[in-house]
């Protein structure tokens, strides 16, 4: 009963400190930390934690330098100790709720010996919380602490998942030491993996800073400095997620300098820095609010003026705001807006049938501060608001194109459109959404979402909706009216494309949002590259690029299962899917199995478990056209399982991903990474990775 009162107690206070910004453990009354750390241990020794060395004794105590160190981040940046069961000591940085995890418990931890050197900072994670046995959800910023857990990674983010089953406890060596102070950094040394990697989850430190854009998706903002380079904030802390979507905060806006203090993540999308709260971030200077840019009319034709409007406010006064605007790629022009009260306003003059128009709005206020809407006009980084003038109406090109813009915000967000394109899907596919297309061609197609018509396959329709960027995907909702043009006129065919042409960073990639494409010849590299059992995606490549497929579709969901429907190594002929793009990644979503052609699963898990490498000969050797290939794994981690020619040329990569201890499998086909059949002679196969490198030679006849 008593450890439930204290534990109790506990989580209270940290539930008060959360809501508290002030009430960090760094200005804290020294009575108040005293007690809640004697509560603690007496709660610790209640919950029979103090058996704590010998649960820990079983495994390597490590260094967060020995867990984070890589030699060349832009080659591979996973931990070299990925996959093992360790124990790391770090001083604790903050509570275990304070972070946006879901239902679990988090806190970063730095080295107390090294700080602030690069390579120690690290992250510790508790996905069961109810395993309380550990003590994680009672820790305080300044406890120092062994943890006991495995090496794993999210997005390339390395962490620690703290054993649960069974429950080995968190040792507290001391509690109430005082928090470092944050490593002062630029811009630049956080703006690319290579300089970026080495102070992933450190506490840090950037000044003088200027926000660019206050509106990077994913609830970001993006920032410069006197590098010149571009970085990014995140709100992976709940005081900022929470207001961020809650409409009660946002970020500085753009023009504003700062300095702020925060820990770095590696994202998918580029490394952040995020504060805990809004003491952590310094404001300097104050440059005028703008908000609520809108055009009327949102489609304009060759007869219309466009009034762009936009609220302004400023901590002094707005002493001038201008609309800049561009033609068909000419020259910006400015227009002088007007005010009335904090909305101000100014028309664009009407423009030819087909003319490009891009436009931004700025503003000056008193102290000569200026900040501009959107923050960040550049096309490498940034966006503005455009539309084309069309008497005849849009093409869903002109909703889908970004016109070589960084951000993808479609230039009629927010704005009732009609467009015609032919039913691509249909509720077999998917219930009450449908994508359609005007052609067979890139920012040819949109999704039509949340419809409750019936639409038929092949059908060229009408649709009138208001354009939402869903998470960054471009979509039609709110749709008023669905109505059938021309029955029948068939399904566009699928457009022939490269895995590299459709996968995360390339350029071309978002063109083929919603346009339905097909990959041939693809490998199955990574059945669950979100570890096991994953989230329904799997990653093929045909040799340039491995790329995300997604069970998104009614048809297609629980397709890619814990089984490993698609196994790694597995052969498939084609897939024939729609880009798409979700939590920082493109990928590709068939409609149902019949887009996935025939798949020669060429890998299998054998039972027994290794205690050392092997590479076994090939059988039959020699061949024609099969043979299989057995080895086994006797250390967790990353291997690699490739085919060369008697040139040293790689021909094939039959696996490559993380292995768990086990014994393996593999058929080769006799096909290249390609497809293409390969020709007699010699190869070599060869088993790669941490602490092994094996090969044998096998002969291919026909």
């Amino acid at each position: 009963m008593l450890a439930l009162v204290l534990a109790s107690n506990i989580q209270h206070r940290a539930s008060r400190s959360r809501n508290n910004p002030r009430l960090t453990n760094l200005r804290r009354c020294p009575m108040h930390r005293s007690f809640t750390i004697v509560a603690l241990m007496v709660l610790l020794l209640l919950l029979g934690l103090n058996r704590i060395g010998t649960a820990q004794a079983v495994y390597d105590t490590v260094s967060i330098y020995e867990l984070q160190f890589v030699p060349d981040p832009d080659a591979n940046d996973l931990s070299p100790r990925l996959g093992d069961t360790v124990v790391v000591r770090g001083l604790v940085m903050h509570y275990p709720r304070d972070l946006w995890v879901g239902a679990r418990w988090a806190v970063y931890i730095v080295d107390p010996d090294s700080f602030p050197n690069p390579w120690s900072g690290f992250f510790i994670i508790q996905h069961d919380t109810f395993a309380i046995q550990t003590g994680m959800g009672f820790l305080e910023p300044g406890m120092i602490c062994y943890f006991t857990g495995v090496v794993d990674e999210f997005n390339h983010f390395s962490q620690v998942a703290v054993l649960t089953n069974p429950p080995v406890p968190i040792t507290i060596e001391s509690a109430g030491n005082p928090l470092p102070a944050p490593v002062l950094l630029t811009a630049d040394d956080i703006d690319n993996r290579a300089d970026a990697e080495q102070w992933e989850s450190m506490w840090t430190r950037v000044e003088n800073a200027t926000i660019v854009n206050n509106q990077v998706p994913g609830n970001w903002a993006s920032f410069t400095d006197a590098t010149g380079a571009t970085a990014f904030m995140g709100e992976y802390f709940n005081w900022f997620r929470d207001r961020l979507i809650g409409g009660t905060y946002t970020w500085p806006a753009p023009g504003t300098n700062f300095n702020v203090n925060g820990f770095i993540r590696d994202e998918p999308s580029g490394y952040t820095t995020n504060p805990r709260d809004t003491l952590d971030l310094e404001i300097l200077t104050n440059p005028p609010v703008i908000s609520d840019v809108t055009r009327n009319p949102g489609v304009p034709t060759s007869s219309d003026a466009v009034t762009v409007s936009a609220t302004i406010v400023d901590n002094g006064f707005v002493q001038s705001a201008t609309v800049h605007y561009s033609v068909d790629e000419g020259a910006w022009q400015q227009l002088a807006m007007t005010a009335n009260q904090d909305t101000f306003s100014a028309q664009i003059p009407p423009q030819s049938d087909g003319a490009f128009v891009r436009y931004f709005v700025s503003a000056m206020d008193n102290d000569n501060e200026v900040s501009t809407f959107p923050g960040d006009t550049s096309r490498a980084t940034g966006r503005v608001f455009f539309y084309t003038v069309r008497d005849a109406g849009l093409t869903i090109e002109d909703v889908q194109n970004t016109h070589g813009y960084a951000a993808d915000n479609s230039g009629y967000e927010g704005y009732e459109v009609t467009l015609q394109g032919v039913v691509m899907t249909d509720s077999t596919d998917e219930v009450g959404d449908f994508w359609i297309q005007d052609d067979a061609a890139p920012w040819s197609g949109i999704w039509v979402n949340n419809v409750p018509t019936t639409a038929v396959k092949g059908d060229l329709v009408s649709v009138t909706g208001t354009v939402q960027e869903s998470f960054t995907v471009t979509r039609l909702d709110n749709v008023t009216n669905v109505s059938v043009v021309t029955p029948g006129v068939g399904e566009f065919p699928p457009i022939d494309v490269t895995t590299g042409a459709v996968t995360t960073g390339a350029p071309t990639a978002e063109m083929y949002e919603d346009v339905l494409v097909r990959v041939q010849n693809v490998t199955v590299t990574d059945p669950f590259p979100d570890g096991f059992p994953g989230f329904g995606e799997f990653v093929v490549d045909d040799g340039t690029g491995g790329v995300r497929v997604d069970d998104f579709f009614d048809a297609f969901s629980g397709q890619v299962a814990a089984d490993t429907t698609f196994p790694q190594g597995a052969h498939i002929d084609y897939i024939i899917a729609f880009g798409y793009f979700s939590f920082s990644n493109y990928k590709l979503i068939p409609r149902d199995s019949l887009d996935v052609g025939p798949m020669t699963a060429i890998g299998e898990p054998l039972p027994g478990l290794p205690t050392e490498f092997a590479l076994e000969q090939n059988y039959p050797n020699p061949f024609n056209p099969t043979t299989d290939i057995e080895y086994s794994i006797a250390r967790a981690g990353q291997y690699r399982l490739e085919v060369f020619n008697i040139l040293g040329q790689r021909v094939r990569e039959l696996a490559s991903g993380y292995h768990n201890v086990g014994n393996f499998r593999i058929t080769w086909d006799g096909r290249d990474d390609a497809g293409n059949r390969v020709s007699s002679g010699v190869y070599i196969y060869r088993l790669s990775g941490r602490d092994v490198s094996l090969s044998k030679k096998m002969i291919l006849l026909k």
